[in-house]
């Protein structure tokens, strides 16, 4: 992936993701096969990747959709449960990201307030 570029105090980016959840993890993954000269960054308000299935930790949580077909189309889902609980969404997630490098261009804390 290449590098960002600094101009003055500020880091520009081809492209912003926001977001760490299942979505910007496989937008991040697109993008970087895709398009592998564009720099890019996700920003992520909390600590950790993960979105939906890191945040919602109640008794039971667990998907509605097959994960099969929501899952990654470059990561098939491999576990025989296809109405997967949120631990095992989430560790999917994370090892997607940590896999292909994702992992590291995560920013987190940083909570997008407005763009134009």
């Amino acid at each position: 992936m290449p590098a960002d570029v600094t101009e003055g105090d500020v880091t520009v980016f081809d492209v912003v993701i926001v977001g760490a959840g299942v979505s910007g993890i496989g937008a991040a993954w697109y993008l970087a096969a895709m398009c592998p000269s564009m720099s890019f960054t996700i920003l992520e308000a909390r600590d950790a990747i993960g979105g939906t299935w890191d945040l919602f930790r109640y008794p039971g949580v667990r998907s509605d959709s097959d994960l099969h077909t929501f899952g990654y189309e470059f990561k098939p889902w491999r576990d025989e449960e296809s109405i997967a609980s949120a631990s095992a969404i989430l560790a999917y997630v994370r090892s997607t990201a940590a896999e292909n490098g994702i992992d590291k261009k995560v920013l987190f804390g940083h909570k997008v307030v407005a763009a134009s």
